[in-house]
């Protein structure tokens, strides 16, 4: 890439002048020394004036007086930022940090914008590992605001949406219970794939976790509206790409690993090897893993390495023998860890005498030398894993488990998370005197899937039957393993499009087809309205249908378009009046 920068003049002017590096002033949280410390060699420079209104990695985002950060490309095709930098100049950029790559070495000083009070210099500033380091600057210019709340942090394949909504919407039932006080319907704010905000406030999101500038801000805002604490979903894709780098973390949550995103990350290894980032925030104090998962044994080896190791440095500290400015030896605490198993019973939070019925699920909880029962109004018992790490979590923070408990109970199904879908009276011709189990989740990868049509199995009186297809442009090599997953569990499966997206929706079923043993009790059905409805139509009162992969989604991108599409309104629409065929 050249050093040219589009829509901007530039000047090779330097900035001698205009920089400093008196570490000994104290600067403003908005200022480029604040914001760049430690990241910019500031020695010799003189005279900085640079206050930012804003930061931004979207130069379409961009206002007057903002700070610009032009990072390598992350990810898959994405292109280097410093090709917005000039848009970003004429949209009122005053500086812009740019990351060093093999093809983008050196960039001029400064460039030469026209303002309308005349022409200012606007300068180019190397900050290496840009991409790693923009959740620490967007949490310095938001003042650090993790700090001020309690943050909970989800990650694994699957649970993690059903896991974070648990915990807030206990949150919030807890402290409304218990307080007059408005505020406390704010108690805990949410970041995840259904959307960003309080608990029944959500705000809808475009990523499972936002990119580092929009997170730290978003926190900044919940920090403000006075919330306690924060849940948020973690995905591998952020952990990659340093997006919750920033954030004080003060536990993580560890809910299951399986194969999911490898078009990403290549292989299960580089994708755990993410995940296993989480676990190794300096911030943490409480680490939550399911003790059932066999990556709980790798997260818990890792902390151990770790804390054998700041062992050594300190020994090593206090006998001289290495230097004292070692950071690795400053302020470190061991991290508690707490285990949930459905199987082992020295975990924390143990699991048995399991029941599933069409009311919903219930267990017996054993927690140290007390017992409990619980009781939840979801279908799955893969939901008491995450009911196990939301127990958990909220025990940790110090709520009564008895009140807990209890509160579980009322606890409402997240959308599109094995959502039984309602059908009303009124909706459907009096003749159905009885409708079949139909649900509706997310599940969309092969063990996803398995443990919902294993789930369903208990609640079938006679077929079970899955719906289900698989995204374009994602990891192709999952589509005949979920082939599989749903011929080892179901009766009857229909195979659909779900979101194609560049992709040809014939190719990918093309390519799930070639997983399954025989086609005797497959068919497919390229629409998906259409393959839903027909489904429907063929069904008695004691068949349970699947219709997975989509979840909560409302639209359907086919050839990079999002059309309006919903799994649910297609059952509903099904079953209006007039429509029933």
């Amino acid at each position: 890439m050249t050093s040219q920068l589009p829509l901007a003049r530039s000047s090779n002017m330097s900035l001698a002048k205009t920089l400093t590096a008196k570490r000994e002033k104290q600067y403003p949280h908005n200022h480029l020394q604040s914001l760049l410390d430690g990241f910019v060699d500031f020695s010799g420079v003189e005279n900085c004036k640079l206050t930012f209104k804003g930061l931004s990695l979207n130069s379409k985002k961009v206002h007057e007086g903002y700070l610009f950060l032009a990072c390598a490309s992350v990810g898959n095709g994405s292109q280097h930022g410093i090709a917005y930098a000039g848009e970003a100049i004429n949209l009122g950029a005053s500086c812009i940090a740019w990351e060093p790559t093999k093809d983008v070495e050196t960039m001029p000083a400064n460039c030469l914008a026209q303002r309308e009070d005349g022409s200012v210099n606007v300068p180019l500033i190397k900050v290496e590992d840009l991409h790693e380091n923009v959740g620490a600057i967007a949490s310095r210019f938001y003042q650090h605001p993790s700090r001020s709340l309690s943050v909970i942090g989800v990650t694994g394949t699957n649970g993690k949406t059903s896991t974070a909504h648990f915990i807030a919407q206990l949150i919030h039932d807890i402290e409304n219970a218990s307080s007059t006080n408005p505020v406390a319907a704010k108690q805990c704010a949410v970041i995840g794939t259904l959307g960003n905000g309080f608990y029944g406030q959500l705000e809808e999101s475009t990523h499972t976790t936002p990119d580092a500038v929009t997170l730290q801000a978003l926190i900044a805002k919940y920090r403000d509206e006075q919330a306690r604490t924060l849940v948020m979903e973690v995905s591998s894709h952020a952990l990659s790409q340093g997006r919750v780098n920033g954030v004080e973390f003060d536990c993580a949550i560890f809910t299951n690993l399986t194969r999911d995103h490898l078009d990403y990350h290549g292989d299960m290894k580089s994708y755990a090897d993410e995940k296993l980032k989480l676990f190794h925030f300096s911030s943490l104090k409480q680490v939550i893993v399911n003790q059932d998962d066999s990556f709980a044994d790798v997260i818990l080896d890792s902390l151990k390495a770790d804390s054998l190791k700041t062992d050594v440095l300190k020994t090593k500290s206090l006998k001289n023998e290495s230097p004292a400015s070692d950071s690795a030896v400053s302020e470190s605490k061991k991290v508690s860890v707490v285990r949930y198993s459905k199987k082992d019973k020295s975990a924390d939070y143990y699991a048995d005498e399991i029941n599933l019925s069409n009311d919903g699920i219930s267990f017996i909880l054993h927690v140290k030398e007390s017992v409990f029962t619980v009781k939840a109004h979801m279908v799955g018992d893969f939901n008491i894993e995450n009911l196990l790490a939301s127990i958990a979590a909220l025990h940790s923070q110090g709520y009564d488990i008895n009140t807990i408990v209890s509160s579980v109970e009322k606890l409402a199904v997240v959308p599109g998370r094995m959502e039984k879908i309602i059908i009303h009276p009124e909706l459907i011709d009096n003749a159905m005197a009885e409708l079949p189990l139909i649900v509706v989740d997310y599940a969309h990868t092969p063990d996803a899937l398995d443990k919902g049509l294993c789930a369903l199995k208990a609640h079938t009186r006679g077929k079970l039957i899955c719906l289900f297809g698989c995204g374009g442009d994602r990891d192709k090599g999952k589509r005949p393993m979920m082939a599989k997953a749903a011929q080892q569990q179901a009766d009857r499966i229909v195979v659909t499009s779900d979101n194609p997206r560049t992709e040809s929706a014939e190719q990918i079923i093309e390519e799930i087809i070639s997983g399954f043993n025989n086609l005797d009790n497959v068919v497919t059905e390229i629409d998906r309205e259409k393959a839903i409805h027909t489904t429907l139509q063929s069904m008695t009162a004691d068949d349970v249908v699947l219709i997975a992969g989509k979840g909560h989604e409302d639209y359907q991108e086919i050839n990079g378009q999002r059309f309006p599409f919903s799994d649910k309104d297609s059952v509903l629409s099904f079953y209006m009046k007039g429509q029933k065929h």
